[in-house]
Protein backbone atom coordinates (compact mmCIF):
# COMPACT_ATOMS: atom_id res chain seq x y z
CA UNK A 1 0.00 0.00 0.00
CA UNK A 2 1.56 3.33 -0.62
CA UNK A 3 2.25 5.84 1.94
CA UNK A 4 1.92 3.33 4.44
CA UNK A 5 4.26 3.22 7.85
CA UNK A 6 4.30 1.08 10.57
CA UNK A 7 4.35 3.03 14.01
CA UNK A 8 3.92 1.32 17.24
CA UNK A 9 1.10 2.24 19.89
CA UNK A 10 -0.37 0.38 22.93
CA UNK A 11 2.62 -2.26 22.62
CA UNK A 12 1.26 -2.91 18.88
CA UNK A 13 2.75 -2.31 15.26
CA UNK A 14 -0.02 -0.93 13.38
CA UNK A 15 0.23 -0.22 10.04
CA UNK A 16 -1.15 3.92 8.87
CA UNK A 17 -1.58 6.38 6.01
CA UNK A 18 -2.85 9.85 5.23
CA UNK A 19 -6.15 8.52 4.98
CA UNK A 20 -6.69 6.14 8.11
CA UNK A 21 -7.52 7.47 11.35
CA UNK A 22 -4.69 7.33 14.08
CA UNK A 23 -5.21 5.80 17.05
CA UNK A 24 -5.40 9.11 19.70
CA UNK A 25 -7.34 9.36 23.04
CA UNK A 26 -10.52 7.82 22.38
CA UNK A 27 -8.99 4.32 21.11
CA UNK A 28 -7.46 4.66 24.17
CA UNK A 29 -10.70 4.76 26.03
CA UNK A 30 -11.96 2.62 24.23
CA UNK A 31 -9.07 -0.29 25.58
CA UNK A 32 -9.71 1.02 29.05
CA UNK A 33 -13.46 -0.07 28.74
CA UNK A 34 -13.03 -3.22 26.32
CA UNK A 35 -13.72 -6.70 28.58
CA UNK A 36 -13.11 -9.65 26.46
CA UNK A 37 -12.69 -13.46 26.80
CA UNK A 38 -10.46 -16.15 24.60
CA UNK A 39 -12.81 -17.48 21.93
CA UNK A 40 -15.36 -14.62 21.91
CA UNK A 41 -17.08 -13.87 18.78
CA UNK A 42 -16.32 -9.98 18.69
CA UNK A 43 -17.26 -7.43 15.65
CA UNK A 44 -15.77 -4.40 14.99
CA UNK A 45 -16.96 -1.59 13.12
CA UNK A 46 -14.20 1.08 12.36
CA UNK A 47 -11.07 -0.80 13.12
CA UNK A 48 -9.09 1.63 11.32
CA UNK A 49 -5.57 1.04 11.56
CA UNK A 50 -6.87 -2.48 13.26
CA UNK A 51 -5.34 -1.66 16.41
CA UNK A 52 -7.96 -2.94 18.78
CA UNK A 53 -9.30 -5.77 16.46
CA UNK A 54 -5.02 -6.81 16.30
CA UNK A 55 -5.15 -7.07 20.54
CA UNK A 56 -8.29 -8.63 20.63
CA UNK A 57 -6.95 -11.52 18.18
CA UNK A 58 -3.78 -11.76 19.92
CA UNK A 59 -6.01 -12.32 23.11
CA UNK A 60 -7.69 -15.41 21.37
CA UNK A 61 -10.50 -14.09 19.95
CA UNK A 62 -12.13 -14.86 16.55
CA UNK A 63 -12.36 -11.09 15.14
CA UNK A 64 -14.45 -9.97 12.45
CA UNK A 65 -13.65 -6.31 11.29
CA UNK A 66 -15.72 -4.00 8.66
CA UNK A 67 -14.81 -0.71 7.76
CA UNK A 68 -16.57 1.53 4.92
CA UNK A 69 -12.95 3.12 4.10
CA UNK A 70 -10.96 0.94 1.82
CA UNK A 71 -7.56 2.09 3.24
CA UNK A 72 -8.72 1.51 6.48
CA UNK A 73 -9.49 -2.02 5.48
CA UNK A 74 -5.72 -2.36 3.83
CA UNK A 75 -4.44 -0.81 6.95
CA UNK A 76 -6.62 -3.70 9.36
CA UNK A 77 -4.92 -5.96 7.09
CA UNK A 78 -1.34 -4.87 7.05
CA UNK A 79 -1.46 -5.02 11.08
CA UNK A 80 -2.79 -8.21 11.18
CA UNK A 81 -0.23 -9.36 9.00
CA UNK A 82 2.59 -7.66 10.81
CA UNK A 83 1.32 -8.69 13.91
CA UNK A 84 0.88 -12.45 12.60
CA UNK A 85 -3.14 -12.77 13.71
CA UNK A 86 -5.84 -13.69 11.62
CA UNK A 87 -8.90 -11.04 11.12
CA UNK A 88 -12.12 -11.68 8.85
CA UNK A 89 -11.70 -7.72 7.43
CA UNK A 90 -14.68 -6.40 5.15
CA UNK A 91 -15.02 -3.31 3.06
CA UNK A 92 -18.59 -2.30 3.56
CA UNK A 93 -20.66 0.25 5.72
CA UNK A 94 -21.85 -0.65 9.26
CA UNK A 95 -23.34 -4.10 9.14
CA UNK A 96 -24.57 -4.20 5.47
CA UNK A 97 -22.07 -6.59 4.61
CA UNK A 98 -23.27 -9.25 6.75
CA UNK A 99 -25.82 -11.52 7.77
CA UNK A 100 -28.09 -10.95 10.68
CA UNK A 101 -25.32 -12.65 13.65
CA UNK A 102 -25.55 -12.79 17.18
CA UNK A 103 -21.79 -11.82 18.01
CA UNK A 104 -20.62 -12.19 21.69
CA UNK A 105 -18.97 -8.52 21.63
CA UNK A 106 -19.21 -5.38 19.22
CA UNK A 107 -16.76 -2.55 19.21
CA UNK A 108 -17.44 0.73 17.47
CA UNK A 109 -15.75 3.90 17.97
CA UNK A 110 -18.08 5.58 15.56
CA UNK A 111 -17.46 8.74 13.86
CA UNK A 112 -18.91 11.24 16.94
CA UNK A 113 -18.29 14.77 15.84
CA UNK A 114 -21.38 16.97 14.32
CA UNK A 115 -19.71 17.37 10.97
CA UNK A 116 -20.55 16.22 7.44
CA UNK A 117 -17.50 15.90 6.10
CA UNK A 118 -17.19 13.32 3.30
CA UNK A 119 -14.83 14.40 0.51
CA UNK A 120 -12.03 12.33 1.24
CA UNK A 121 -12.03 8.49 3.11
CA UNK A 122 -10.66 10.28 6.51
CA UNK A 123 -13.46 12.15 6.51
CA UNK A 124 -15.59 9.51 6.87
CA UNK A 125 -13.74 8.79 10.48
CA UNK A 126 -14.86 12.06 11.98
CA UNK A 127 -18.28 13.21 10.70
CA UNK A 128 -20.93 12.03 12.73
CA UNK A 129 -23.80 13.70 11.07
CA UNK A 130 -26.10 17.09 11.69
CA UNK A 131 -26.09 15.15 15.35
CA UNK A 132 -22.59 13.62 15.47
CA UNK A 133 -25.01 10.58 16.65
CA UNK A 134 -25.96 9.06 13.39
CA UNK A 135 -23.49 6.51 13.01
CA UNK A 136 -24.04 5.18 16.33
CA UNK A 137 -27.96 5.45 16.06
CA UNK A 138 -27.70 3.09 13.17
CA UNK A 139 -25.57 0.77 14.58
CA UNK A 140 -27.40 0.14 17.90
CA UNK A 141 -30.38 -0.23 15.38
CA UNK A 142 -28.59 -2.94 14.05
CA UNK A 143 -26.39 -4.94 16.13
CA UNK A 144 -26.52 -7.93 18.17
CA UNK A 145 -24.18 -8.79 20.70
CA UNK A 146 -24.33 -9.87 24.55
CA UNK A 147 -22.32 -6.87 25.40
CA UNK A 148 -21.43 -3.73 23.34
CA UNK A 149 -18.39 -1.32 23.32
CA UNK A 150 -18.40 2.30 22.12
CA UNK A 151 -18.26 5.66 22.66
CA UNK A 152 -19.68 9.35 21.96
CA UNK A 153 -18.21 13.02 22.85
CA UNK A 154 -19.79 15.87 24.51
CA UNK A 155 -20.39 17.22 21.28
CA UNK A 156 -22.72 14.58 19.93
CA UNK A 157 -26.52 14.38 20.77
CA UNK A 158 -26.38 12.51 23.54
CA UNK A 159 -30.29 12.64 24.39
CA UNK A 160 -30.85 10.75 20.72
CA UNK A 161 -28.38 7.90 21.73
CA UNK A 162 -30.11 7.70 24.96
CA UNK A 163 -33.40 7.40 23.33
CA UNK A 164 -32.00 4.86 20.85
CA UNK A 165 -30.47 2.94 23.86
CA UNK A 166 -34.14 2.70 25.32
CA UNK A 167 -35.29 1.86 21.90
CA UNK A 168 -33.69 -1.15 21.25
CA UNK A 169 -33.37 -2.32 25.22
CA UNK A 170 -29.91 -1.60 25.57
CA UNK A 171 -28.36 -0.36 29.06
CA UNK A 172 -25.03 1.34 30.16
CA UNK A 173 -23.48 -1.07 32.40
CA UNK A 174 -19.97 1.02 32.76
CA UNK A 175 -19.37 4.33 31.71
CA UNK A 176 -15.65 6.11 31.81
CA UNK A 177 -14.58 9.76 30.97
CA UNK A 178 -12.24 11.28 28.93
CA UNK A 179 -11.25 15.28 29.41
CA UNK A 180 -9.63 16.23 26.38
CA UNK A 181 -9.28 20.06 26.60
CA UNK A 182 -12.98 21.48 26.36
CA UNK A 183 -14.74 18.05 25.11
CA UNK A 184 -15.60 14.88 27.23
CA UNK A 185 -15.77 11.50 25.63
CA UNK A 186 -17.83 8.66 27.02
CA UNK A 187 -16.62 5.46 26.94
CA UNK A 188 -19.64 2.93 27.95
CA UNK A 189 -20.34 -0.89 27.56
CA UNK A 190 -23.70 -1.78 27.02
CA UNK A 191 -26.13 -4.94 27.76
CA UNK A 192 -29.18 -6.00 27.25
CA UNK A 193 -31.67 -4.37 29.93
CA UNK A 194 -32.91 -6.53 32.97
CA UNK A 195 -36.80 -6.48 33.07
Amino acid sequence: MAGTSVIEFNKIKICVNDQVYEPAEDTELMFEIINTEKNEKILEVGPGTGIISVSLALKGAEVTAIDINPYASEATLCTAKINKVQINIINGDLLSPIRPFVFDVAVFNPPYLPFEEYDSWIGYSWSGGKSGAESLIKFLSEVKASRIYTLYSSLTDEDAILAELKNVGLCIKTKREKQIGLETLFGIELVKCLG
